[in-house]
């Protein structure tokens, strides 16, 4: 009698188990737009260039990229550049951005082409706001260090400029084998 009660237990349980699930079960819409995520701390702000904040970055790496990126074995690999090439003195990087990368509303819908002048934009604005994470390039790149302490008041001396709409480049103060990783972080990323 106890083996019996014991079975007849363990099937209602199983049985139970089986309509939790099934009842609990969602199905998964190809055309949903909802990004969802648990985050462990909300973030103080969105401001991706001016924030080196991990409760900023933490969202902002999954919606905005940056020339370029890791690989999942930590090798730099293009994201918003297609190519790049470096002047033989090292000073020079000129990049080749990709066409047909859109910015975004929050809602959603489309309104503009990322550009060669969005990265220019996001170092000024970066540099104007005086960003928390400016210091890795501020003695890096022609003329940064002269403009944020005041030195210089136009922009035009900063050593990165849009050669066209998908051509950007930077003029380095000396060769920094390094620089390439630089372009990852948030502090270069364009702003629209």
């Amino acid at each position: 009698m106890k083996k019996s009660k014991a079975l007849l237990l363990g099937a209602g349980i199983l049985s139970a188990s089986f309509l939790m699930v099934a009842c609990s079960s969602t199905q998964s819409n190809a055309s949903d737009k909802t990004y969802s995520y648990v985050f462990a701390s909300n973030p103080d702000t969105l401001d991706y260039i001016t924030s080196t904040r991990g409760s900023t970055s933490s969202i902002t790496t999954n919606l905005i990229d940056g020339l370029l990126e890791n690989d999942k074995y930590g090798n730099l690999v293009p994201s918003m550049t297609e190519s790049w090439t470096v002047s033989k003195d090292g000073l020079t990087y000129t990049y080749k951005i990709r066409q047909g990368v859109k910015w975004y509303t929050s809602e959603g819908e489309e309104y503009a082409e990322v550009t060669a002048h969005d990265f220019v934009a996001g170092l000024k604005y970066a540099a104007d706001k005086k960003a928390e994470n400016l210091y890795l390039v501020q003695d890096s790149i022609k003329g940064l260090a002269d403009y944020v302490e005041g030195q210089s008041s136009d922009f035009e001396t900063v050593g990165i400029k849009a050669v066209d709409d998908y051509t950007l480049q930077y003029t380095l103060n000396k060769p920094e084998s390094y620089w390439n990783s630089k372009t990852t972080g948030g502090i270069l990323s364009p702003v629209s």
